[in-house]
């Protein structure tokens, strides 16, 4: 088990070293599992890019994945993914009838409920917090260290509609957004997974959501493959935030701290 994490600056040929990679992987080992897994907008790019570098059997020497994707092929092999998805679209009708029968009971979004864009609005930021693990537990308890008399009533409205939310969702749905959290509760039960070896590129960073994954991924493949596009890493100087890439070396010092929670080694 280690994390390798490849660097460079943008058009250096990290996405070509990792096709190149794989093609090496899959003659010296053949039954080995190979998963390349970008962003949901790279993945027709990157099968492109595999039947390029390997010919027609391209798709079949690796998957390519994005979280979201990986979510649905380990649940589909482990359990946990029987029940529909709700859509954008039933979100947003159940967002509105929550509002509509809870409206009474608004502190602070009493006058704003009603008006156009509030269902959206609402929908982003439940996404939002579930990407970042704020689970209705912590709001809870975060609205407690509050003084600020507005802003606590604004969290307990957004309590409320949360709290409601998921109440009606779990009843009955998963939400989209829950998919990854399921995944990382899951995803030690896969056979799939075991031994397998993973190439991540793409991305600029990662949310919360998607470092469970990772640190999960860390424990069950061979290898963890990581491309970040930056000229260095961090190491253990200071990350001056006027630095273009300091973004992209926060999430390399974050790799590298999970790595060393695990006890995994890091190659460079």
């Amino acid at each position: 088990m280690s994390l390798r994490i490849i660097y460079g600056r943008a058009g250096s040929g990290k996405s070509r070293f990792c096709i190149e990679d794989i093609k090496s992987s899959k003659r010296e080992n053949p039954d080995k599992i190979l998963i390349l897994m970008v962003p949901e907008q790279f993945t027709l790019q990157g099968e492109k890019n595999l039947v390029r570098a390997l010919g027609a059997s391209g798709i079949g020497e690796a998957e390519v994945l994005s979280f979201k994707r990986l979510a649905r092929r380990i649940l589909d092999e482990v359990g946990g993914g029987a029940r529909q998805h709700v859509n954008s679209a039933g979100k947003a009708m159940i967002i509105h009838s929550i509002l509509e029968k809870s409206k009474s009971s608004f502190k602070a979004f009493g006058r704003s409920a009603g008006q156009r864009g509030f269902v959206d609005r609402m929908a982003g930021m439940l996404s939002e917090f579930k990407r970042y693990n704020i689970t209705p537990d912590l709001l809870d308890e975060t609205k407690n260290l509050i003084d600020d008399r507005f802003l606590k009533d604004k969290l307990e409205d957004l309590l409320l509609i949360y709290k409601s939310y998921d109440e009606i969702v779990h009843s009955r749905y998963i939400d989209t957004d829950d998919d990854l959290t399921i995944l990382a509760r899951r995803m030690e039960k896969s056979d799939k997974l075991a031994g397998a070896e993973i190439w991540i590129d793409e991305f600029s960073g990662f949310t919360p959501q998607e470092y469970e994954i990772i640190k999960k991924l860390l424990l069950l493949c061979s290898r963890v493959n990581i491309c970040l596009c930056t000229d260095c890493l961090a190491g253990d100087e200071k990350i001056q935030d006027v630095d273009v890439f300091s973004p992209t070396k926060y999430t390399g010092s974050r790799l590298a701290e999970l790595a060393k929670e695990m006890g995994i080694d890091v190659e460079r």
